[in-house]
């Protein structure tokens, strides 16, 4: 329990984004590939009428047919040019192409169309998603646009308005053996039949991402790694430490990291084989200091460590420091 405002806890828990689901395993018709779906919501699993892979993900380039090609290409160079922002948005349309490639239904064994969209990030989850539009607002418009099948796999419970795209808890329809159990059973059973076969397995998906890397400043804390041609990625020797940044640092716009230009900073020698040798340019986000900075005020002469943990525990009142 957290003594801490409730709008503070609604914000980590969003941006943690933690989601109880499971990962289905889909085969590739006609080739020996598979790939896996992360879902919260396999009691809509016979609702998928055909999935969405990211226009990175690696398997694309596999599945995508010699007729298709072209189209694949310029759209995953179209999606190359967007931010994640923009590609999550919600009121921007969706867009996506066939890749020409089709799945095969874990249950029904029905042919299910391969499409890669924007929408879907190689970053979430597994990269690909089982689209069911019926119960989904995403793929019910991305399947609206493009004629897709609309296939209504559950029924809501009660006087509620259930028309279409319905995304509550209801009553499993149109579901094989399943038909008849509500939604939060359903998602349990439908795992549990498939994970007996190998194909499934629960699984928990947090939203966090590597912030801590990509949110760069030329003034957070250099990586103390070294690259060497011969002896590939070294730690920098602990005497050796810490790695201090240049001061007369040219920031031009160029999109890569000011130190890689730094010809002073970036020219090393390798400390394993003595052969030339080059500075990783890349920083962590400055919170890898500055959330823990204060730990070091009592205790700023230590040169052993960066603080003594019983005296810390003595004389500060703080055990954690969230910042941001």
């Amino acid at each position: 329990e957290l003594d801490w405002p409730e709008k503070t806890k609604i914000m980590q828990r969003n941006w943690i984004g933690k989601s109880d689901g499971a990962e289905i395993e889909f085969k590739v018709d006609g080739k020996d590939l598979t790939f896996k779906v992360f879902t919260t919501r396999a009691d809509t699993l016979y609702g998928a009428t055909y999935v969405v892979i990211a226009p990175e993900h690696e398997i694309v380039d596999l599945i995508t047919t010699d007729e298709y090609k072209q189209a694949v290409e310029e759209y995953k160079e179209y999606a190359r040019k967007q931010s994640e922002i923009e590609r999550l948005s919600t009121e921007k349309e969706k867009t996506g192409v066939f890749t020409g490639a089709y799945a095969i239904h874990p249950l029904t064994g029905e042919k299910l169309p391969i499409w890669i969209a924007d929408y879907v990030l190689a970053t979430y989850g597994t990269g690909c998603v089982m689209a069911v539009p019926a119960h989904d607002e995403r793929d019910y418009e991305f399947a609206t646009k493009y004629d897709l099948p609309i296939k209504r796999v559950i029924k809501g419970i009660g006087d509620v308005d259930d028309s279409l795209p319905f995304v509550e808890y209801g009553v499993l329809i149109n579901s094989g053996e399943f038909t008849g159990i509500k939604s939060e059973e359903a998602r349990i059973k439908i795992v549990e039949k498939l994970q007996q076969e190998g194909r499934a397995s629960f699984k928990v998906n947090y939203r966090l991402r590597d912030w801590l890397v990509s949110r760069q400043r030329y003034w957070g804390a250099p990586i103390p790694v070294i690259h060497c041609e011969r002896c590939g990625i070294v730690p920098v020797p602990e005497e050796d430490l810490p790695v201090l940044l240049p001061y007369d640092v040219e920031f031009a716009p160029t999109g890569e990291s000011p130190l890689k230009k730094h010809e002073g900073f970036m020219n090393v020698t390798c400390p394993k084989c003595g052969g030339k040798a080059l500075r990783d340019p890349d920083t962590l986000d400055t919170f890898v200091d500055s959330s823990w900075y204060f730990l070091r005020y009592p205790d700023n002469k230590n040169d052993k460590e960066p603080f003594n943990k019983e005296w810390i525990n003595k004389m500060l009142p703080v055990d954690k420091y969230v910042g941001g």
